[in-house]
């Protein structure tokens, strides 16, 4: 049984890939060339060098026994990691060489299954709740639609080339277990009047970069038009996508451009225009009496290792082919099944090791990748839920009240931990505290996922990594004594919890200087002091606004103090440096103290973004004379409005002309600058700080280090829209020559 029709020029592609990955081996392909072709086939480079995961695609989570053992077989074969199961209902196999991954997409094709659409600019793995056929509430069973739905998109040419990347989701009923208010387009199975079937739909949701709830497209559709709107959500995307800025590049994005009137008036156009092509509906078949049986399998962080998967297939293979389910918080659900062989199931699985207990909330916590192996995480989210399990079971925590709770990580903003739809979530941001870095996580509570009830976390503040276990034993424990059973913890956030949260924030988010606690400037289960510097591949930049945000947000409290005590000197200094320092990181400057952020603030920001009368202020600091209140703060509001002056692109408007670009000896028309020594992502920020003072078709050259600059810097230049004209490694580094497009 296979749960997709695998694309017909699949084997065709793979061949590609194979030959694809010969040249590169041999030094005769180009790494980003590569990557082109690499990434849609759902094979991605891990954040250790030369290390690379491959993403299997499964509809709804749905894999058979069969496919199990034999993706675990070859997981075994090739790799010493465990088999990780997403957020997105996929499989990964993790830690590969680059010529096993050709392997492994020809081995996973034998097994029914495809790479194909696992990550890049794709349609992406279709969700849809793992529960769909046994859950009690539901209208009818999704699968189908899913499933067809699937073969017939992956099949399509177009979609594989979209500005960005595609989510499309189902749930079965108004509790929308499958996410579909928060995705591209989404559906949740209803009936009409006259008991026909049908979907809600929603369109152009989304948990990225300013995210928001899908917003409610039609109240019901018959079900022979789900492809018709999927592929019109296609096309309409494939047109009205930013192509230029992948930072805001989603459906969503569109709609923000748009409006709400125009942006449904436009994609009704566009359907209107798919209609008149007479696509066939999609070729439901309902499935077999779907029996009630289910049990969880519960895994921590998404993993389980290859040796216990074969054995779970071969425990599982009497029992049928339509057993298995990958869930949305990275676990297995065995459903479809009699009842009566449950408590039998159950007693083989913890014989084996299989099934193991955990506190409830951790049954279902959900942890992303993470900076662990995540090119673009910052934080090592799956070390902090370790961190917080162990703090659990140390204080002992009860969990009457608080069992169905979720908890959702992210290692970054991205959202691939879910932690916006979540009771509980956080997500991984770079803080600074007196010119060291912190990890850090900002905190959110009473996220939603319903029908016309979808509400993304409200946000509470931020806190050091290092924090966040013992300050959610304490919270948890509050929610334990206070809540009111059965109170819905979205009502008990209104009542005191948000309060409370809000009360612990202000205890557990102090940061100790690093020579009280440097522990607080390592995060969990790193090894050495957390930074930034290896931020990689088309997301160079990730983490900058993090620092940015994060000294105007101490300016602001500087502020506040002042407001009370007007004529400090210490905070009227330190808000200068606040105010000096926040920019720096957009002209790729790193302070090693105050008084020099001060200096390099005066050198490159006064007289050419602001006005040169802010250089008494800069030079009252240095010279350690008296400042005035209404100095400073004019000073702070300048920059503020700078910072909100500041182009997608780091760029600021111009008061006088930037110094001439450098030019190479006998080179007058190529600009030249030597970023060797200088690390990720500084050397990609200098880059494009060059680039900016350049006109269209001028070129530049650039000197790197080998290693992740080279790999690195060429790829986030070509994400910006230029061209690598060449690039060629001279003896211990490389000559990189960039078009200005």
């Amino acid at each position: 049984m296979n749960f997709y029709k695998l694309p017909a020029n699949l084997a065709q592609e793979i061949a590609e890939y194979k030959e694809l990955v010969a040249l590169y081996q041999k030094g005769k392909l180009e790494k980003v060339k590569l990557k082109v072709f690499r990434v849609p086939m759902g094979v991605y480079e891990q954040r250790e060098a030369n290390t690379y995961m491959c993403r299997i695609r499964l509809p709804g989570g749905a894999i058979t026994p069969f496919q199990l053992i034999g993706v675990a077989e070859i997981a075994e074969k090739y790799s010493d990691r465990p088999l990780h199961f997403t957020t997105r209902q996929e499989v990964q196999i993790h830690h590969v060489e680059i010529a096993e991954t050709v392997s492994i997409l020809e081995e996973i094709k034998k097994l029914g299954l495809s790479g194909r659409g696992g990550g890049g600019n794709t349609i992406r793995n279709i969700a849809g709740e793992a529960e769909a056929g046994v859950e009690p509430e539901e209208i009818f069973d999704i699968s189908p639609y899913v499933q067809t739905l699937t073969s017939r998109l992956i099949e399509e040419k177009d979609s594989w080339n979209l500005p960005r990347k595609f989510k499309i989701a189902f749930s079965g009923s108004s509790r929308d277990l499958g996410l579909a208010t928060i995705n591209d387009l989404g559906f949740i199975a209803k009936l009409n009047n006259r008991e026909e079937k049908g979907f809600k739909v929603y369109i152009a949701g989304g948990m990225g970069a300013k995210p928001q709830p899908g917003i409610l497209l039609y109240d019901f559709v018959p079900h022979t038009e789900v492809y018709n709107l999927a592929r019109a959500g296609k096309t309409f995307f494939d047109k009205h996508g930013n192509r230029k800025n992948r930072y805001a590049a989603r459906l969503r994005f569109v709609f923000y451009k748009l409006g709400k009137e125009e942006f449904i008036r436009e994609f009704e156009e566009e359907l209107k225009r798919v209609k008149e092509q007479n696509y066939p509906p999609l070729d439901i078949h309902a499935f077999a009496q779907i029996k009630k049986g289910k049990l969880a399998i519960p895994l921590l962080l998404g993993d389980i290792s290859p040796q216990k998967s074969i054995r779970l297939g071969q425990l599982l293979t009497d029992y049928g082919e339509d057993i298995l389910r990958v869930t949305n918080c990275q676990n297995l659900l065995l459903r479809n099944i009699e009842e009566s062989l449950i408590p039998l199931i159950k007693e083989k699985l913890i014989k084996e090791a299989i099934l193991e207990s955990f506190p409830p909330l951790i049954n279902k916590a959900v942890a992303c990748a993470g900076a662990s192996t995540c090119r673009l995480g910052i934080c090592l989210s799956r070390g902090l839920l370790m961190a917080v399990k162990d703090q659990f079971e140390a204080a002992g925590l009860g969990f009457d009240k608080i069992d169905k709770l979720s908890l959702k990580i992210s290692g970054c903003p991205n959202s691939c931990g879910q932690h916006l739809v979540a009771d509980i979530g956080f997500y991984g941001v770079a803080k600074r505290h007196r010119n060291h870095l912190v990890p850090c996580y900002v905190l959110g509570l009473g996220g939603v996922a319903a029908e016309g009830k979808t509400y993304l976390a409200k946000t509470i503040g931020a806190l050091p990594a290092k924090a966040i276990p013992a300050f959610l034993v304490e919270y948890l424990q509050f929610v334990q004594a206070t809540r009111r059973d059965p109170e819905p913890f979205f009502d008990y956030l209104a009542r005191v919890g948000y309060k409370k949260a809000e009360n612990l924030l202000a205890k557990y988010a102090p940061v100790p200087d690093f020579e009280t606690d440097k522990n607080y400037y390592f995060d969990w289960s790193a090894k050495e002091l957390f930074s930034l510097a290896d931020k990689v591949d088309g997301e160079c930049s990730a983490g900058l606004y993090d620092l940015i945000d994060w000294d105007f947000d101490n300016l602001k409290n500087i502020f506040e103090q002042l407001e009370k005590e007007l004529a400090s000197q210490t905070l009227l200094n330190s808000a200068v440096v606040c105010a000096s320092r926040v920019l720096l990181v957009t002209k790729g400057l790193e302070a090693k103290t105050e008084k020099e952020a001060v200096e390099l603030f005066g050198q490159y920001f006064v007289g050419k973004h602001i006005g040169k009368e802010y250089q008494v202020v800069v030079n009252k600091y240095l010279e350690q004379e008296k400042l005035a209140y209404s100095e400073v703060k004019a000073l702070s509001e300048a920059v503020k409005k700078l910072y909100e002056a500041m182009d997608s692109s780091l760029k600021f408007p111009v008061m006088e002309g930037e110094p001439d670009l450098g030019s190479r000896p006998g080179q007058n028309k190529i600009g030249f600058r030597d970023f060797r020594g200088v690390a990720c992502p500084m050397n990609f920020v200098k880059t494009k700080l060059v680039l900016e003072t350049m006109q269209t078709g001028e070129q530049l050259e650039i000197w790197l280090d080998d290693g992740e600059p080279i790999d690195n810097v060429p790829a986030s230049v070509k994400s910006e829209g230029h061209k690598i004209v060449d690039q060629r490694k001279m003896d211990n580094y490389w000559s990189v020559i960039i078009e200005k497009v």
